[in-house]
């Protein structure tokens, strides 16, 4: 008996990797999960509020037609007022990897029926950086690198800045700079570029670690495939020498199309006036 249990272990063993394999890729892979975080404004009065919606990380493949227009469907089902865009809509290196940005920016133009704002990540300058933003662009995406650019929702006024991709570049380049009385909301593509915000940015929102993509079941990677990024980086509300930033797990997968114990994330961030004592 016990010889016969041990002549089944190999076969078991294969079965289970598997059966473990099959269930990264196809289920907790696109297993999205919707978070919150809120943040106070100073500069707001009470009462104030905005929702921002934030898709990072993206990696489009040219077979995720249905996943994208779900993740369009439960973005727009949470009535955001806004969207950002921390970069790396393309995947891989190579054209056969990756979704055309045509297509793409199709699949996201539901979104655009609101102000969305975006930068660049490293994906996006293997497939073309002027090819992936022009095609956003056309659908009324607004790229913020070096600028920003003003959200008015109501009597809430925040400007939303950028940052160039700091895998991709070795400096930040230009930074705008906060405006007096108005709250700034920074974006990155990766985490690092936190570093560079002005210590007036509310917040920095980057991805590009994708949370790990493969985790312990406390939720720690089991490695980093970038190694400027720290794994306390990898994901959640994190300070980058000082400066705040929530670093989103992101939507799509890059490398192996595969995630365990790390689920996709679209994260709902929340802007409320603060309180007056």
């Amino acid at each position: 008996m016990r010889k016969s249990l041990l002549l089944l272990l190999p076969a078991l063993t294969v079965v289970v990797v598997v059966v473990l394999l099959c269930y990264m890729r196809w289920v907790a892979r696109e297993n999205l999960e919707l978070t919150q975080h809120c943040v106070a404004m100073e500069q707001w009065q009470e009462g104030d509020s905005v929702k921002i919606a934030v898709l990072t990380d993206i990696h489009a493949r040219p077979v995720d037609g249905a996943y994208l227009d779900a993740v369009v469907r439960r973005t727009l089902e949470g009535k955001p007022d806004a969207v950002l865009l921390p970069g790396d809509f393309m995947n891989g290196h190579h054209a056969e990897e990756a979704m055309p940005p045509e297509e793409l920016a199709e699949h996201l133009r539901p979104l655009a029926a609101l102000p969305c704002f975006a930068v660049l990540g490293n994906h996006d300058y293997y497939h073309g950086a002027e090819r992936v933003k022009l095609a956003l662009q056309s659908i009324g995406v607004q790229f913020v690198e070096g600028r920003r650019a003003e959200l008015r929702v109501g009597d809430a006024v925040i400007d939303i800045g950028g940052i160039r991709c700091c895998y991709t570049y070795d400096t930040p380049g230009p930074v705008p700079q906060a405006r007096a009385g108005v709250p700034l909301l920074m974006l990155s593509h990766t985490p690092v570029g936190a570093q560079y915000a002005p210590e007036e940015a509310v917040l920095t929102l980057a991805g590009h670690s994708h949370g790990g993509q493969v985790c312990w079941p406390t939720g720690k990677p089991i490695w980093m495939a970038d190694g400027k990024t720290p794994a306390e980086w990898a994901a959640g509300l994190v300070h980058v020498h000082g400066r705040p930033c929530y670093v989103c797990r992101g939507i799509g997968t890059s490398s192996l199309p595969i995630r365990f114990f790390c689920p996709p994330e679209l994260l709902f961030l929340r802007l409320e006036g603060a309180q007056r004592k």
